[in-house]
C-alpha cells in the first residue's frame, strides 16, 4: 500500500510517546477536557492510501440544546501540511483530531464532519470522539439516539444549523458519460450529489489494517459500477471500525459494504458549493474488507471479517451488427433480512443502472436510431422457476426522450428493470430473497420501425375463422412493404358490417429512467413505495410476468391484431369487413 504502514505509524509517534497502536484502540480524551487555544493534529489521506498530518487548532466547542439535552460540537481550523493548499471537504469527514493531554500524550478527540460554507474549508466542524465510538458496532433495532455529551456551552448554535455532512456525495463508478451526466442531473433536482469515482483496481494495491486516518467507503456495491459514499476512518478498535463523523442514511442496523478507499487527488475548491461542498477527494472503494452494520447519527461503524449479503446483478449484452458482446457484473448489498432499513432495496437502483450501463457500453456510444430486445430474468430463493419477461424496444430518435443524450434503448431497458425490482420494495408479503438477476440484452443500429399505410382483409370473415390478410406499410428510411398475416377473427366481434380501426405501436422515448432512480437514491418517501403492492407470492409472479408488453398492432378495443417479427408497426390504419357467424 506504497508505504503507509511506515507513514502511519511515524506520524503516530509523532503525536506522542505513549500514543497506542490503532489497532489496540488509541486513548480518547473526554470533551470535558478539550479546551479551546489546543494545538492539535488531524490525520488523512491526501494520496493513495497514505495518512499524513495536518495542524489542527481547536477554536470553541458548540452545542445545541435538544429536550433538554445537547449535540456538542467541536469548532475547528485546519492548516499546515497539505491542507494548507486546499482546505477540506467531501471525503475527509472521519479524519480524527489527536490533542495533547496534561503529560503530553497524544488523545483522539473527536474527527471532522461537518463543513459550515467557510471560504477556503478550513473552518470546520468535528464530532466528539464520545459520540462517534458511542456508536454501537452492534446496531439496536430501533433508530440509534444521538448519543449527547455534557454541554460546556451553547454558543453559537447558528452553525450547526447551517453545517452538513462533509462525505453526502454519493461516489459513482462503472458509468458512461451519458448515464452519468443524466443521473447526476436528475439527482440534483432532489438535492442528492453524486459525484464521479475513479476505477481503482483491486490488485494495484494491497489490503493494509485500517488506521485512524485511513480512507474508507461505505458501498452499496461493488464491480463494474460501484456506488457508496468516501470518507475517514476515526477510530479502530481491533476489527471494529468507526468512519464519517456522521450517519450515511441514519437508519440504524445496516448491512453494506465495508471497503478501504484510494484517493487519486484532491480537488481544489474553495468556494462551498451547494451541489459539491467545495474541495473534496477524487476517490473510490478499492476492496471490500469487512460490513458496515450501524448507520448512526454520529458516525457510521461495522467490523472487519466477514462481508454482507450481496445480489449479484449479470448483464449479456450483443451487438448484432458487429456480433460482438460484453458482460457486466455488479454485487450489491443485499438488506432484506434487516427490512431493507432506509425502505427501499439497494437493488432496485442500481440492478437498472447495471442494464442501461451493460447496454450502452456495448455500442461505444449512445446512437438514438436502435432497436433491440431485453430478457429480464430474477431468481428466487423461495421459488424454484425463475420469474422472467422479454420486451423489445425501438427508438427513431425523434422520440422526445429525458435530454441526456443516453442511449434510448439502454434507458428503455432500464426502465423496465426499476419497475420490475420496484415490486419487490413494495411487496409486504412474507420476506423473499433475490439470489440473482440476470439481463440478457440485444441491440442492432439498424432502424427497424414502420408505419401503417393500409391494411387488406377478405369481404367477409366468420367469427372464429383464421382469414389472411396483408399490411402495406412505410420502413423508416426504406421502402413500402406488403406484409401477409393471418388473422383471428374473435368470437366476441358483433356480427354485421364493421369498421376495424387499427393502431400500431410508436417508438419509445427512454424518459423517465433517471427521475425513477433518483428518487431510490433521495430516500424521500417517493409515493413508489406508498402502496401495499402484491399481497402474496403468487401476486408477486402475476405482477412481474405482467410487465411483458405486446408492441404489435391492436383493434380499438386493445385485442391484439398482429405483431411482426423484424418491425415494430406504428402509426394506423382502418377497413370494413362483414363479420358473418362462426361456421358450423
Amino acid at each position: 500500500m506504497r508505504g503507509r504502514t511506515l507513514v502511519v505509524l511515524t506520524a503516530l509517534a509523532a503525536l506522542g510517546p505513549a500514543a497506542h497502536a490503532a489497532a489496540q484502540g488509541d486513548p480518547v480524551m473526554p470533551l470535558a477536557q478539550v479546551q479551546p487555544g489546543m494545538k492539535c493534529t488531524g490525520l488523512s489521506v491526501f494520496h493513495g492510501q497514505t495518512i499524513e498530518p495536518f495542524d489542527v487548532e481547536i477554536q470553541d466547542i458548540v452545542g445545541q440544546a435538544t429536550n433538554g439535552e445537547s449535540l456538542p460540537k467541536l469548532l475547528v481550523r485546519v492548516s499546515g501540511g497539505k491542507v494548507e493548499a486546499t482546505g477540506v471537504g467531501p471525503g475527509f469527514s472521519g479524519s480524527p483530531i489527536y490533542c495533547p493531554a496534561a503529560d503530553g500524550t497524544m488523545l483522539n478527540a473527536g474527527a471532522i464532519s461537518e463543513t459550515v460554507g467557510d471560504y477556503g474549508g478550513k473552518t470546520v466542524l468535528a464530532t466528539p470522539i464520545e459520540q462517534i465510538i458511542g456508536t454501537p458496532v452492534d446496531a439496536p433495532t430501533g433508530p440509534p439516539a444521538a448519543a449527547a455529551g455534557p454541554a460546556k456551552r451553547h454558543r453559537d448554535a447558528s452553525l450547526l444549523a447551517s453545517a452538513r455532512p462533509l462525505s453526502s456525495p454519493i461516489t459513482v463508478s462503472g458509468l458512461a458519460p451519458s448515464l452519468m451526466k443524466g443521473l447526476r442531473a436528475s439527482a440534483a433536482r432532489r438535492g442528492v450529489t453524486l459525484l464521479t469515482a475513479p476505477a481503482v483496481p483491486a490488485d494495484s494495491s494491497p489490503i493494509v489494517p485500517f488506521a485512524p486516518g485511513s480512507a474508507v467507503s461505505v458501498g452499496m456495491s461493488s464491480g463494474d459500477v460501484s456506488i457508496g459514499a468516501v470518507g475517514t476512518v476515526a477510530y479502530v478498535d481491533g476489527k471494529s471500525v468507526w468512519a464519517f463523523g456522521h450517519s450515511f442514511d441514519g437508519a440504524g442496523a445496516r448491512a453494506l459494504l465495508l471497503q478501504d478507499a484510494y484517493v487519486s487527488a484532491i480537488i481544489n475548491n474553495p468556494l462551498q458549493l451547494a451541489d459539491v461542498g467545495g474541495t473534496y477527494k477524487f476517490s473510490g472503494p478499492v476492496h471490500t474488507v469487512g460490513t458496515i452494520t450501524d448507520d448512526g447519527f454520529n458516525a457510521v461503524a461495522g467490523r472487519v471479517g466477514a462481508f454482507p449479503a450481496t445480489t449479484r446483478v449479470r448483464v449479456y449484452s450483443e451487438d448484432l451488427d458487429r456480433a460482438a458482446q460484453t458482460d457486466t457484473e455488479v454485487d450489491v448489498a443485499d438488506e432484506t433480512d434487516l427490512g431493507n432499513p432506509v425502505g427501499y432495496s439497494a437493488l432496485g437502483y442500481i440492478g437498472p443502472l447495471a442494464v442501461s450501463q451493460g447496454a450502452t457500453e456495448l455500442l461505444g456510444g449512445a446512437p438514438q436510431r436502435v432497436a433491440g430486445q431485453m430478457c429480464f430474468q430474477v431468481t428466487l430463493r423461495e421459488r424454484e422457476q425463475p420469474l422472467r419477461f422479454c420486451n423489445r424496444y425501438v427508438s427513431d430518435g425523434t422520440t422526445p426522450g429525458d435530454g441526456s443524450g443516453g442511449n434510448p434503448l439502454a434507458l428503455s431497458a432500464g426502465a423496465d428493470a426499476s419497475t420490475a425490482l420496484t415490486l419487490f420494495d413494495i411487496y409486504k408479503g412474507k420476506p423473499v430473497h433475490i439470489t440473482e438477476a440476470s439481463a440478457r440484452v440485444k441491440e442492432t443500429r439498424a432502424q427497424r420501425q414502420a408505419y401503417l399505410r393500409s391494411v387488406m382483409l377478405p369481404r367477409r370473415v366468420h367469427r372464429g375463422a383464421d382469414v389472411r390478410g396483408r399490411l402495406v406499410v412505410q420502413v423508416v428510411r426504406g421502402a413500402m412493404r406488403t406484409i401477409p398475416f393471418t388473422w383471428h377473427v374473435p368470437l366476441a366481434l358483433h356480427i354485421g358490417r364493421r369498421t376495424l380501426r387499427l393502431r400500431g405501436t410508436d417508438p419509445d422515448s427512454g424518459g423517465g429512467f433517471f427521475d425513477t432512480i433518483t428518487i431510490d437514491l433521495s430516500g424521500d418517501g417517493s409515493s413508489l413505495y406508498d402502496t401495499e403492492g402484491p399481497r402474496s407470492l403468487h401476486q408477486l409472479v402475476r405482477a412481474f410476468h405482467g410487465l411483458k408488453r405486446y408492441d404489435g398492432v391492436t383493434l380499438k378495443s386493445g385485442a391484439p391484431f398482429y405483431r411482426d417479427p423484424t418491425y415494430r408497426i406504428g402509426g394506423a390504419a382502418r377497413t370494413t369487413v362483414r363479420v358473418l357467424p362462426r361456421r358450423r
